[in-house]
């Protein structure tokens, strides 16, 4: 396949989260608190305590997780190898901020 390839999948596997935090917070704000703006709720809820980031993180993998699996039943090893060194990236990164900042959320 055209796509089956390291670098489609490092990157799909670098925004995936994004696009999963994105829509997750789209939907709090309009089904379950819709009293709350997206704006407010990324800014001062989520990214505005410094406890909240590493947990939010490490939830927004699930669709690197989704995504690995899709890339699975299409047979596109390569990608899914992308994928995984993508989950090891923003591994790193919530570990060096759990080191830095504590486990305020614990």
């Amino acid at each position: 396949m055209r796509f089956d390839t390291v670098r489609t999948g490092v990157l799909a596997g670098l925004v995936a989260p994004l696009l999963g935090l994105l829509l997750y917070s789209v939907f709090t704000v309009t089904v379950t608190r819709p009293e709350l703006e997206l704006e407010f709720f990324l800014r001062g809820m989520v990214f505005g305590i410094r406890g909240n980031i590493a947990p939010v993180l490490s939830l927004s993998l699930l669709t690197d997780v989704a995504l690995f699996f899709a890339f699975d039943k299409k047979r596109m090893l390569k990608a899914m190898r992308g994928v995984i060194g993508a989950m090891f990236v923003y591994g790193a990164v919530i570990v060096l901020l759990l080191l830095l900042w504590g486990r305020d959320f614990m």
